[in-house]
């Protein structure tokens, strides 16, 4: 049976690929606001600021607010009116209160407050009361306050800058934002002026991170040949022991693609990074050859020196490339997602969801806080097929597809990509060793004043030595960092490593019995790439590509 797969040109069999987004609004300010149009048109200032960032994401907003009078109520209502960007559902508003509902409405100073406040809660997709009812009023706010920062993505102050008049104010909830690095749009009350600030949450950034991968073009011809590769490869395997390939077809009709479209995404960039690296300092031991030859050979002809001036310019402008086109960071990103959606599509065969990063990771260096993978890598799931968890599967023959198909087509792997590592680190290393080692000998040779033993007619051999003990060492040099930026015998190690560990739980799998061991060992398996992937991800964090 022909397997169906959407393709990736624009429009609405592209935006398939696109993963949505909620952005969680937090909101503290003042009570009194003497120019409300001015503050409101500074909300929507903050709100086309973050539609500008998600310009290729669908998304909508989520107001997290306690309804205080004045700044809480006005960004509430003005996000409840904003439209999302290409989500079926539109902005919602989430709060967080001292205190019950009619406690809290009846505490509002007027008539028309009471009624205002009424109607944003018949709106509100949630209430939550977020402190005991002993605790006092002022601890209360304070507590509300500080669950809105914590809670939401950004925080939307709407301050005169002047220090809080009683404990919880707006003031202190700056204060506390900046020192738990809650990234915020000051809307200063006394100019209108928006101010953002960035902090040490880096949800801007993920927010960046996730809509350049949205907006990321993959030919629709390459995702769908991609995907019947490997589907074909699946079907053969089902086959091979038993098992109806219609099975494994739903995933075809959604991980697959997704996990389609990362794959060719990380080539895309691994390419390019690997490339652009290898070429800048292949360039840079090309530019001491030219002025060595130039220098000692044809002392005269300056022009060659503009064959040098070439040669740092391509250095300069791959850099630049580099960096503006973020070849180092996607390449990461993009392989650890592509790799925990490879993991995602068998596990789904038997209802157990990948794993996304603990959250005690966060502070470590394989990964950020507010990752966008992780947001990504949750919201593709959401796709997965529901009916394995329904169904129940042939289970002999759903185990020794996924032991083929995951375990042992990730052992060959990993064991090719062992082997070729260690292959590129021995051949580098030994080029290197060899290139240094004729280095010193026509280097000695120089000094003793042997070079007749090379002379040829009335040949310069002199200034040839020179130029090989120049140009030798450079050579070397930009072997020898090809050979450290890319990790190759760390990499040959690590995966030596996984191929042992995969052959343990592959014998595991073989031997359960149950579903219940059979979950187990999946999951175990799970645990092993997923530190594999973490662990690539920090040998590579601080490779990025840079002036040798």
């Amino acid at each position: 049976m022909a397997m169906k797969t959407s393709s990736a040109k624009s429009g609405p069999a592209q935006d398939r690929f696109r993963v949505p987004a909620t952005v969680r609004i937090g909101v503290t300010g003042q009570r009194t606001l003497a120019d409300e149009e001015q503050v409101a048109a500074a909300i929507r200032q903050v709100l086309e600021r973050l539609d500008q960032i998600l310009r290729d994401t669908p998304h909508r907003y989520a107001a997290i607010s306690s309804l205080t009078e004045g700044g809480d109520r006005l960004l509430s209502g003005e996000v409840l009116a904003w439209p999302g960007r290409g989500m079926a559902s539109d902005a919602e508003l989430r709060l967080f209160l001292p205190m019950k509902v009619d406690e809290y409405i009846a505490e509002c100073s007027t008539h028309a407050s009471r009624e205002a406040c009424r109607s944003l809660v018949d709106r509100a997709s949630s209430v939550e009361v977020m402190v005991p009812e002993d605790t006092d009023r002022r601890g209360a706010c304070e507590e509300v306050g500080h669950a809105i920062v914590r809670y939401c993505d950004v925080l939307v102050a709407i301050w005169d800058g002047k220090p809080a008049r009683i404990p919880g104010g707006t003031a202190d909830m700056v204060k506390y934002a900046r020192m738990v690095g809650r990234t915020l749009f000051w809307i200063d009350l006394t100019t209108g002026k928006v101010m953002e600030e960035r902090h040490g949450d880096g949800i801007l950034e993920s927010f960046e991170y996730l809509n350049s991968f949205n907006g990321e073009t993959v030919g629709g011809g390459e995702i769908t040949g991609l995907c019947r590769d490997i589907y074909g490869r699946f079907t053969e395997k089902a086959r091979i022991f038993g098992l109806d390939p219609v099975v494994i077809r739903p995933l075809a009709e959604t991980l697959l693609p997704h996990f389609s479209r990362t794959v060719l995404l990380t080539k895309r960039y691994e390419r390019r990074y690997m490339r652009a690296g290898s070429l800048v300092y292949a360039l840079a031991a090309a530019a001491v050859a030219t002025v060595a030859i130039q220098t000692l050979f044809f002392p005269d002809f300056l022009e060659l020196l503009w064959i040098e001036v070439a040669e740092m310019g391509t250095v300069l402008v791959l850099l630049i490339a580099s960096r503006l086109g973020d070849w180092h960071r996607k390449w990461m990103d993009y392989r650890f997602l592509s790799e925990r959606l490879r993991t995602a599509l068998f596990l789904s065969l038997f209802c157990v969801r990948a794993e996304t990063p603990d959250p005690a990771m966060k502070p470590m260096l394989s990964h950020t806080p507010n990752d966008w993978i992780e947001a990504a890598f949750t919201r593709i799931l959401e796709t997965r097929p529901q009916l394995y968890c329904e169904l129940t599967p042939p289970f002999e023959e759903l185990k020794n597809f996924i032991i083929s198909a995951w375990i042992d087509d990730q052992i060959s792997s990993y064991t090719t990509m062992s082997g070729w590592n260690r292959q590129r680190h021995e051949i580098l290393s030994q080029a290197g060793n060899t290139l240094f080692t004729l280095t010193l000998v026509f280097a000695a040779m120089h000094a003793y004043g042997l070079d007749h033993i090379w002379a040829v007619g009335h040949g310069d051999t002199s200034s040839l030595l020179a130029v090989l003990t120049i140009i030798f060492p450079a050579v070397a040099a930009a072997l020898g960092a090809i050979r450290i930026k890319r990790e190759y015998l760390r990499n040959s190690e690590r995966y030596a490593h996984m191929v042992r560990h995969l052959s343990i739980i592959g014998l595991q799998i073989k031997r359960v019995r149950t579903i219940g061991s059979l979950v187990e060992a999946l999951e175990a398996a799970d645990e092993v790439t997923l530190r594999e992937q973490q662990d690539w991800r920090v040998v590579f964090r601080f490779r990025e590509l840079e002036t040798p």
